[in-house]
């Protein structure tokens, strides 16, 4: 673009000024009696000149948040989460956050707006999802920070209450008496059993395999990239008649088995037969270290090595038939 200090200025023989501007296909020059007057002239005609390029210029397209929301998605979370992790954060975006905010220019993105689509979702009764899209909102914007495109996150003046986790309860005595009994005409009926006599969690569910004294699962808390960890649960008498499990039944789909149980067993969420599994072995004497590995709640694999090294297989297999549900006289 045409600047004041880029045309050269000289005295023409007759004495006046004159500047030249020979650059960017321009050959222009102006005269007159004063270096000021002179000067005012080009000064002119480069502000004419600047003013036109940009109004022919083509507008810059702006950097809309939901091509940036799902190019972070392919970029960043896809390698770095698992596969079941990533479709979850996807369906989130998609339904929660993409429909009020896709269309919007990052910079467009204002506290307020933010603030507003947190309390449509509060309004819902859905405080902990509220509190995963802040989470998951405050993500992409950072790294809309990291790219340069804007200055400051706006999540960070949102404000809403913190939602209060409820712990899982295990079901009581007379509870897992009528839920096996009621298992007995589920279609889910040797995973729910398997849920009460392991404690697996239930992504772990697809990779168990059996031998004749332990079920072997792949540990679910593990993080993409990590190296992946197994733990060997034993088999109680009261489990033994429902095993092995087929390809098919360890393939079930999670979601749908949850929805089945909570249709089922309204009281309750599957994650319940863990806590119970927890429960009633610690109740029963099996010592809280070992039943810390049989759940996975050890994660320190030396730590994990040393109680296995501890507690002989012999004495797991001892331990676990003290888990029983039904007295021993209904065998």
């Amino acid at each position: 673009m045409p600047r004041l200090k880029d045309g050269k200025l000289r005295i023409t023989p007759d004495g006046l000024y004159q500047i030249r501007y020979r650059r960017e296909g321009y050959n222009v020059q102006f005269t007159a009696k004063t270096k000021k007057a002179v000067h005012e002239r080009f000064r002119d005609w480069a502000r004419s000149v600047n003013e036109e390029k940009k109004e022919q210029a083509a507008p810059r397209k702006q950097q809309l948040f939901g091509d940036f929301a799902l190019r972070y998605f392919e970029t960043v979370k896809k390698v770095n989460v698992k596969e079941e992790t990533y479709a979850t954060l996807l369906r989130q975006l998609k339904i929660h956050i993409l429909p009020q905010l896709g269309e919007v220019p990052i910079k467009n993105i204002t506290p307020m707006r933010c603030q507003e689509l947190l309390n449509g979702i509060l309004a819902q009764g859905k405080e902990r999802t509220a509190e995963s899209v802040k989470v998951f909102l405050k993500e992409i914007l950072r790294a809309a920070i990291g790219e340069r495109i804007i200055r400051q996150n706006p999540v960070e003046f949102v404000k809403i209450p913190k939602h209060q986790k409820k712990n899982g309860a295990a079901l009581s005595r007379g509870e897992v008496i009528s839920f096996i009994q009621r298992c007995e005409t589920s279609h889910y009926r040797k995973q729910f059993i398997l849920f009460l006599y392991t404690g697996i969690r239930r992504n772990e569910l697809h990779s168990a395999t059996f031998d004749e004294n332990f079920v072997t699962v792949a540990n679910g808390k593990c993080y993409k990239g990590q190296k992946q960890t197994y733990r060997k649960i034993p088999i109680a008498p009261e489990l033994r008649k429902y095993l092995p499990l087929s390809e098919k039944e360890l393939a079930t789909d999670n979601k749908v088995m949850s929805n089945v149980f909570k249709r089922d067993f309204p009281a309750h969420h599957l994650y319940d037969l863990r806590h119970t599994f927890t429960t009633y072995c610690q109740e029963m004497g099996i010592p809280k270290a070992l039943v810390d590995v049989w759940t996975g709640h050890v994660n320190r694999s030396d730590m994990t090595s040393s109680v296995y090294k501890h507690f002989s297989e012999e004495f797991q297999l001892e331990e676990i038939k003290k888990l029983r549900f039904f007295p021993k006289d209904d065998e």
